[in-house]
């Protein structure tokens, strides 16, 4: 391939992995503007938390659109436009005269950036070879956690500096000019520009192939393995990384929320690197073997958890529980690719938002039922170490049905391994051995 072709690739590359951070500043902004927020409309506690949770279940029920969308419409469209819609939500918020207003920009927002991760997802894999999509997932979740890391202390810092309201503001201007970019550096893949595709060709979809290319996938029984993987694993992450693990950091070593707030840190640190190396070593030792491998450490570290507590856990090794967690979780991101070859290339959008979108749901379910066993055990207001283990045990168990499907998964299809990538959109065949 010309020097063009790999500048172009980069550039389309940069600009989707942008775009994917802004999601997660956006999905955890609120974490670090609550008192803000509460105070400047005096929200309940409820009110805080539907405007936090509303992201979670729209953003899991608009991944099946989303994934459709990205399949008929191209990604070029879908995030520019989605991007718009995100940026004038930000806008809306900053600008909100009340609670209705800041919910309803929240609304919008959640409906710009669900297609985001999909679009990214699915312009690695049209722009780089089978062999690298994994290790460009790895780099796609490390930015993207990125998002989430400056969404904690750096926004909080600007927040304190200039206000909420800027912040949002600034959130918008930005997300608009990527929005503008991606509209006219992205294309859907290489043979837009005249470039040599790297895989087999694809048709342009109506909307009538896209329903019945949705239809045949959910049809596929082999979606669904890759769709629970994720679900159980990514679940039991993002209950600790987006709701529980603070207030767990607080009760076993007795720390004040800043602290407890830097162990949960771990968290992103863990799926960051876990991503970004295992995504590298997925695509050169395969992709199957390594989920296996971290799915099933991962079991092992939630099994360690309540020992850990036992005997006197430090600051020091709780985040290095936290990291190990969220290190070895990040093996859900290798279903992403497998539900992308199950589905096939025409309508690998579809499969990979049906994986993400279960995940998002699950959470959501997870994150709910968690806070319900804590509050059967609270004694005046504080939550008891017992809650906790009672908690813990929904975590252990979906962690260990994760590593389950994963070995039956392998072990049940692979008498498939000789599958060759490029026959893969074609047979919809899981993929099992390396690129």
């Amino acid at each position: 391939m010309s020097q063009d072709f790999y500048r172009r690739r980069m550039l389309i590359l940069a600009t989707s992995l942008f775009a994917y951070l802004l999601v997660f500043f956006q999905r955890t902004s609120l974490n670090v503007l609550q008192a803000e927020l509460q105070a400047e409309y005096a929200m309940t506690a409820l009110q805080f938390s539907s405007l936090s949770a509303v992201y979670y279940y729209l953003y899991a029920f608009l991944q099946i659109p989303s994934g459709m969308l990205v399949d008929f419409m191209g990604s070029r469209k879908t995030s520019s436009a989605g991007l718009l819609l995100a940026g004038i939500g930000s806008l809306l918020m900053a600008w909100a005269p009340s609670y209705f207003w800041l919910f309803a920009g929240r609304l919008i927002s959640t409906v710009g950036v669900a297609p985001v991760f999909v679009n990214t997802l699915k312009l690695n894999g049209e722009w780089f070879k089978p062999r690298e999509f994994m290790t460009l997932t790895g780099i796609t979740l490390f930015i993207g956690n990125g998002g989430a890391l400056l969404s904690s202390y750096p926004l909080s810092w600007i927040t304190s500096i200039s206000g909420w309201r800027t912040a949002f503001m600034t959130i918008a201007f930005i997300t608009i000019i990527i929005a503008i970019l991606a509209y006219y550096i992205v294309r859907d893949k290489p043979s837009d520009l005249g470039f040599q595709d790297h895989s087999l060709p694809s048709e342009p979809l109506s909307f009538k192939k896209t329903w019945e290319g949705f239809l045949a996938v959910i049809a596929n029984k082999m979606i669904y393995y890759p769709i629970f993987i994720y679900a159980f694993s990514f679940s039991a992450v993002q209950t600790f990384q987006a709701a529980w693990g603070s207030r767990l950091s607080q009760t076993i070593l007795g720390i004040p929320p800043v602290s407890a707030g830097f162990v949960v840190m771990w968290v992103s640190m863990g799926v960051m690197f876990g991503a970004l190396i295992g995504g590298r070593l997925a695509d050169r030792y395969g992709r199957v073997l390594l989920m296996n491998i971290h799915l099933g450490l991962f079991a092992l570290v939630w099994v360690l958890l309540p020992f850990l507590a036992e005997f006197h856990a430090t600051i020091g090794s709780l985040s290095l529980w936290m990291f190990s967690m969220g290190y070895f979780g990040s093996g859900f991101s290798i279903t992403w690719g497998l539900g992308k070859e199950i589905a096939g290339r025409n309508y690998s959008g579809i499969g990979m938002a049906l994986v993400n979108g279960a995940g998002f749901l699950l959470a959501a379910i997870f994150q709910l039922v968690y806070g319900g066993i804590l509050d059967r055990f609270r004694v005046n207001g504080q939550y008891q170490w017992a809650g906790f283990e009672q908690g813990n045990l929904l975590l252990i168990v979906s962690s260990i049905l994760a590593i389950s499907l994963a070995l039956y998964y392998t072990f049940r299809f692979s008498r498939k391994t000789k599958i060759k990538p490029e026959k893969i959109a074609k047979s919809g065949v899981p993929f099992i051995n390396k690129a």
